[in-house]
């Protein structure tokens, strides 16, 4: 839904990705509202599965340009790309709605942007709420893991370190960064293996630098961050879906990563990134209607196969667990696993009534059902292990 008129040449698309928050979504579109000097750029904010207020603050703010809304959460990178389609900027601009950025922000990424060839990506310099880095521009390590320089530095110390000047970076975080939104389609945008999140942005700008992109850090783009506040309550599901796609990461980049550079060598020294031609990632499918009632039910399916998984690794190796019930780890395993399987039956009876009980509706009205004893069933099965 388009709301707000933009110039006939926009220079930057900001897109968010908004789910839980209410808040922090406020304070960050205040924020970009304020910016200064600021060029031609529209806000696109896509509610993802949001709830009626976080709907209602993105529909109602003067900042938002469109708002694209979808029935269920079908993750940052699939929302990214359901935004960039409609974008119209010569630059996207991904920010997460847990940000504030400062009000030269805007400015100093575009303009950085322009200095650079037009060649580049541009990271954000991340700074926690306490003034304190969060990450500026980050390292890719042999292992799969990552580092993100500076973290829990003060700014003094992380530019004593030679941290804080513009300099080229493996991959910057996609809570605050800008790619060229032609250099974007021209890879094919943020891979759906991802979904539903982690590890999408730092394969991005691999993609992007196998095709001869630079990923620069620009320290004076500063943007404020709670990390990872969106995922805060959910402990087991971040750790569901960092594992999924950590696995996926490693296995496309194994060969980069073998060639990776330790972690306490200096950062000029970045991952070796071939230029070769890789086959576009294309994320289309999607291009019509709001399939994320389907893409929301299978995350939910792959989540509660995870968690059964992980009780049947506690039973195979005799993992000692406390007959308390009240023992943390075994309440939250069920805990966790049962809201699992109450958000598969939620979903299910939502798309029932999304289909209307036409022909097509009943069928998958069936595979629900099927489906929801099935989840049934091993939650109880679990349960009974544990016991």
């Amino acid at each position: 839904m388009s709301r707000n008129p933009v110039a006939a040449e926009v220079e930057a698309s900001i897109i968010i990705v908004a789910w839980r928050l209410v808040d922090e979504l406020q304070e960050c579109l205040d924020a970009v509202a304020a910016s200064i000097d600021a060029p031609s750029h529209e806000v696109i904010v896509v509610l993802n599965g949001t709830s009626p207020e976080t709907a209602r603050i993105a529909n109602e703010h003067p900042a938002v340009s469109k708002v694209i809304q979808r029935f269920a959460n079908i993750g940052f990178g699939a929302a990214c790309n359901l935004a960039a389609r409609s974008a119209v900027g010569t630059n996207l601009i991904f920010l997460n709605d847990d940000t504030r950025v400062d009000r030269y922000w805007l400015t100093t990424l575009v303009d950085a942007a322009a200095t650079n060839n037009g060649k580049s990506a541009i990271a954000s310099l991340l700074l926690n709420f306490d003034g304190t880095v969060q990450e500026a521009g980050s390292r890719l390590l042999s292992h799969g893991g990552t580092i993100q320089w500076g973290n829990g530095l003060t700014r003094a110390e992380a530019e004593r370190d030679g941290l804080l000047v513009a300099r080229e970076v493996d991959y910057g975080s996609a809570a605050a960064l800008l790619v060229k939104r032609a250099d974007f389609e021209r890879v094919g945008g943020f891979d759906p293996i991802f979904e539903p999140a982690y590890f999408e942005d730092v394969d991005l700008q691999l993609r992007l630098r196998e095709q001869g992109i630079q990923i620069w850090l620009d320290p004076q783009a500063i943007v404020l961050h709670h990390s990872g506040h969106s995922t805060l309550s959910d402990r087991w599901f971040r750790q569901f879906a960092a594992n999924r796609s950590g696995y996926r990461f490693i296995e496309r980049w194994a060969d980069v990563l073998s060639t990776a550079p330790a972690a306490d060598d200096p950062p000029r020294e970045l991952s070796p990134v071939p230029i070769q031609h890789r086959d576009v990632i294309r994320d289309g499918n999607r291009a019509d209607g709001d399939d994320s009632p389907f893409v929301a039910l299978t995350i939910a399916h792959d989540y509660e196969t995870w968690l059964s998984n992980q009780l049947d690794q506690l039973g195979e190796f005799h993992v000692e667990i406390s007959a308390d019930p009240d023992a943390p780890t075994r309440r939250e395993l069920i805990d966790s696993l049962h809201g699992s399987t109450m958000r598969v039956h939620e979903l299910t009876v939502r798309l029932s009534d999304v289909e209307n009980r036409g022909p097509i509706g009943i069928m998958k009205m069936w595979a629900g059902a099927r489906l929801n004893a099935l989840t049934r069933s091993r939650f109880y099965r679990s349960v009974r292990r544990l016991d």
